[in-house]
C-alpha cells in the first residue's frame, strides 16, 4: 500500500466569480470571488476556506493529541486571522499576494497546567497537515489540461 494518498477536488465555475466545490459525494461548497465590490460578501470567499480548513485542522490535531496524552479537553475553540494585503488585479506586476501573516488563538479549558496545553498545541500543530503545508510550503503546479481531460 502506498503511504501517498490523493485527495481530489473539482471546481466549476458557475458565472462571474462563482465557484462551487465538488468533493467525494459530500455537498457542494460556493465560494465567491467578489474582489472589493460594494456591498456584503455574498458568500465565503476563498481564503475564508483556507482559514476554516486551517482551524478545523488544528482543532482535531489538538483534540487527538490531547485523547493521546489523557488530557480530557471540556472546551475547545479557536481564533484564526490573517492579514491580506489588498492589491490591484490589473496590475502587470502585482505584489507577493495572499497572507501575510496567520495568527490562531487556541482557548482550551481542561484540567492541565498551562505548560502541559501549550506543549499539546505545539505538538499539534507539528501535526497538523494543513499547518504543515501552510509553514512547509507546498510544491504547486498549474497547468492547461489536454483537451481529453476536460
Amino acid at each position: 500500500m502506498s503511504a501517498v494518498r490523493t485527495i481530489h477536488c473539482r471546481t466549476v465555475a458557475e458565472g462571474g466569480f462563482r465557484l462551487t466545490n465538488h468533493i467525494r459525494d459530500l455537498p457542494p461548497i460556493t465560494v465567491d470571488e467578489p474582489g472589493g465590490l460594494p456591498g456584503p460578501d455574498p458568500t465565503l470567499q476563498p481564503l475564508d476556506v483556507l482559514l476554516a480548513a486551517l482551524g478545523s485542522c488544528l482543532a482535531s490535531s489538538i483534540r487527538a493529541q490531547a485523547a493521546v496524552r489523557g488530557i480530557a479537553l471540556s472546551a475547545l475553540s479557536l481564533d484564526v486571522e490573517a492579514d491580506l494585503a489588498a492589491a490591484p488585479a490589473d496590475e502587470a506586476s502585482p505584489p507577493s499576494l495572499g497572507f501575510d501573516e496567520v495568527r490562531v488563538a487556541v482557548h482550551v479549558a481542561a484540567d492541565a497546567p498551562r505548560e502541559a496545553l501549550a506543549a499539546l498545541v505545539a505538538r499539534a500543530t507539528l501535526r497538523s497537515q494543513v499547518a504543515s503545508t501552510l509553514h512547509d510550503g507546498t510544491q504547486i503546479t498549474v497547468a492547461l489540461a489536454s483537451p481529453a481531460e476536460g
